[in-house]
């Protein structure tokens, strides 16, 4: 976590999740760079609420909504995406998929990753259904003319670019 803190070009909210509930254990993920701490046992509501905080914090969401890279926008208060002001018709994995892009621009994303936070660390689904609904964001975005708006980066994972 220091490290990340010591690149500059990282903008990335970290919330730390630990049965450890001493103040020690607290101040040390303080000061390694943590930016919330949450202790488990915690309600599936909180955990929302502070990821929302941190992710408005770091300007990766904003109070209304919207996350927009260039053309590409996802209002994630009515779950509508637009490219160039023409609506993108995505169903529920694909439009969380790719919010988590835009949460996460110029950053790159493994399937494991995107595995873990759609389905669950807990899923009977294989990581192979991580291609597929790849697959199938991309033939949408096609569609209004996206394509390549999402890489490809081989043995790795994906990255949403954007220029500065």
């Amino acid at each position: 976590m220091k490290s990340w803190r010591e690149d500059k070009t990282l903008n990335l909210p970290v919330l730390i999740l630990t049965a450890k509930d001493t103040i020690a254990d607290k101040l040390h993920g303080f000061n390694l760079g943590g930016d919330d701490y949450l202790i488990k046992p915690f309600h599936r509501e909180e955990l929302l609420a502070r990821i929302r905080a941190l992710l408005k914090r770091a300007g990766k969401d904003s109070d209304d909504g919207l996350l927009q890279i260039g053309e590409l926008t996802a209002n994630t208060q009515s779950h509508e995406i637009t490219f160039a002001g023409e609506k993108v018709d995505l169903p529920g994995k694909e439009y969380d998929i790719l919010v988590y892009f835009l949460q996460n621009p110029n950053v790159i994303i493994t399937k494991n990753q995107i595995f873990d936070r759609l389905w669950g660390f807990e899923s009977d689904t294989s990581i192979s259904v991580v291609e597929v609904y790849m697959s199938n964001l991309r033939k949408n975005l096609k569609s209004v003319g996206a394509a390549d708006l999402i890489r490809t980066i081989r043995n790795v994972g994906y990255i949403l670019e954007v220029g500065d």
